[in-house]
C-alpha cells in the first residue's frame, strides 16, 4: 500500500474513538502512533439525552517533524465526558488593524467584587435571550457564585432545545451571554458566567470529576498512565483541577485542536 501523505486525510465513521482510530490505521496501514487525528463529532451513546451519535473523525498521515498528538499512548479503559463546548476562534496573524475585542479575553472579575447589580443585569440579559427563542414559560435564576455568576434556566419540556446535543446549544448560550456581558462593562473584567439548564452542567460536571478519580485510582493500582478521551477546553479543566486536589497524580494535555485528551499520570514533582 502506498504511504499517504500528510495533505491526504480520510474519513472515519465508528461507534467509538477507539475503534475510529482502530479502522484509520488498518485503511491507511498505519501505527496510531503515525496518526494526526482531527475530532469532527465526539459522538453520544444510545443512553445519552438526545440519542446515539457515531464518533467522527478525520484523519492523515501525521508530519514526522511535528509533535506526536498523544494517539500512541492508549490507557487500559476510555472513557467520554459527553458534554461538548464552543472552540476559541483563530486570531488573525495579519499586521491589519485588528478589533478592540479580538485576541484572547481578559481575567474575570475577582468574584469577591460582583455586585447584585452584575447579578440582576445578567439575569435580565439571560431572560431576554430566552424570551427572544420563544420559550415561554421558562424560568431564569441569576445568583453569586463563589466564582462569578450563576445563572440556572428551567424550561420544562423545552430543557433538550436549551441543551442541544452534548450541550452544545447550552455552551454557546453561555458564550453568546458573555460577549454581551461584555459589551456592556467595556474597559473592565467581567465576571466569570455559568449557565444552567435543568442541572444537565452540574450533572456533567459531576461526571467528569468521577471519571478524574476513577482513572487516578487506576494509575494508583499500577497502570503507567491512563486518558481520557478527546475533550473540549471546559472538560479538560475539570479533569486537571480534581487530579490537581491528589498529592500522588498530575496531568498532561496532548493532542492537537480544540479537543484533547488529559493524560493522569504519578506525579513526579510532588511529595
Amino acid at each position: 500500500m502506498d504511504q499517504p501523505t500528510t495533505d491526504e486525510s480520510i474519513d472515519i465513521e465508528a461507534a467509538s474513538y477507539p475503534e475510529a482510530i482502530a479502522e484509520a490505521c488498518s485503511r491507511l496501514g498505519l501505527t496510531s502512533a503515525e496518526l494526526a487525528i482531527d475530532l469532527v463529532d465526539p459522538g453520544s451513546s444510545e443512553s445519552s439525552r438526545l440519542g446515539y451519535r457515531p464518533v467522527k473523525v478525520k484523519v492523515r498521515r501525521r508530519d514526522p517533524q511535528a509533535a506526536p498528538d498523544g494517539a500512541g499512548r492508549a490507557p487500559s479503559r476510555s472513557r467520554s465526558g459527553g458534554e461538548s463546548d464552543y472552540a476559541r476562534g483563530h486570531r488573525d496573524s495579519s499586521h491589519r488593524a485588528r478589533p478592540r475585542d479580538s485576541g484572547p479575553p481578559p481575567p474575570p472579575l475577582d468574584p469577591s467584587l460582583v455586585t447584585p447589580e452584575m447579578v440582576t443585569m445578567v439575569g435580565d440579559l439571560v431572560r431576554g435571550l430566552v424570551e427572544t427563542m420563544q420559550f415561554e414559560g421558562a424560568t431564569v435564576e441569576a445568583s453569586k457564585s463563589a466564582h462569578g455568576i450563576r445563572v440556572g434556566v428551567n424550561a420544562g419540556e423545552f430543557d433538550d432545545f436549551l441543551i442541544g446535543p452534548d450541550g452544545e446549544t447550552l455552551a454557546a448560550l453561555q458564550h453568546l451571554l458573555t460577549r454581551m456581558v461584555r459589551s456592556r462593562m467595556p474597559g473592565s473584567a467581567a465576571p466569570r458566567l455559568e449557565v444552567d439548564v435543568a442541572g444537565y452542567r452540574d450533572r456533567q460536571i459531576e461526571a467528569l470529576r468521577q471519571i478524574a478519580r476513577d482513572l487516578m485510582a487506576e494509575v494508583l493500582g499500577g497502570a503507567p498512565e491512563a486518558t481520557t478521551d478527546p475533550l473540549p477546553a471546559s472538560e479538560r479543566r475539570i479533569i486537571h483541577l480534581e487530579v490537581a486536589e491528589s498529592t500522588e497524580c498530575e496531568t498532561v494535555t496532548v493532542g492537537d485542536g480544540f479537543y484533547k485528551r488529559v493524560i493522569i499520570r504519578r506525579a513526579t514533582s510532588k511529595e
